[in-house]
């Protein structure tokens, strides 16, 4: 039985991840979400995390090896409901317009890969350059394609958002 089409998981949150859904005012005031990336934690709890996925961390520069995916959609699929619970069926959505999201331990949230995804620049980065794992769960270029998770297919600056191919490793 297949649980995963392998695009879309879920993790669990092994530590605190802040605001691993942002939504912040452009330069033009529209608000736009921005999701982080997350990776296999260095030390796995013991438990089982119960989930089609596995324990999840904020990603980080050098952790390539570890990436999981990108936390997903604030609203969809339904792993993203219930915040702050493990229980999936209230259909009511996590986030409030214009407001952002913190894991806490614990928390169950849907990883998302393979496909065009809203992140994070922890560097300045250029259309059509390969990127990598950055600092606090953002992408950074690189030239290395061995280290790299995905494409960018707009720019930004430092602590922009941006839209990227990421792929699944």
């Amino acid at each position: 039985m297949i649980h995963s089409s392998g695009q879309i998981l879920t993790g669990r949150a092994a530590k605190v991840i802040e605001n691993a859904i942002s939504n912040v005012p452009d330069k033009d005031g529209f608000f736009k979400t921005a999701y982080k990336a997350v990776c296999v934690p260095e030390v796995i709890p013991t438990e089982a995390s119960e989930v089609y996925g596995t324990w999840i961390e904020e990603g980080a520069e050098g952790k390539h090896l570890s990436f999981v995916g990108v936390v997903g959609n604030d609203t969809t699929p339904e792993a993203n409901l219930d915040a702050g619970t493990t229980v999936l069926n209230s259909r009511k959505p996590i986030l409030d317009y214009g407001a952002s999201r913190t894991l806490q331990k614990g928390d169950v949230v849907t990883i998302e890969r393979n496909g065009m995804i809203s992140v994070i620049a922890s560097e300045k980065v250029k259309e059509g350059e390969l990127i990598t794992l950055g600092a606090n769960g953002g992408f950074k270029p690189t030239t290395l394609a061995e280290e790299s998770l995905g494409r960018a297919y707009q720019s930004a600056e430092k602590g922009e958002r941006f839209i990227a191919y990421i792929k699944g490793v």
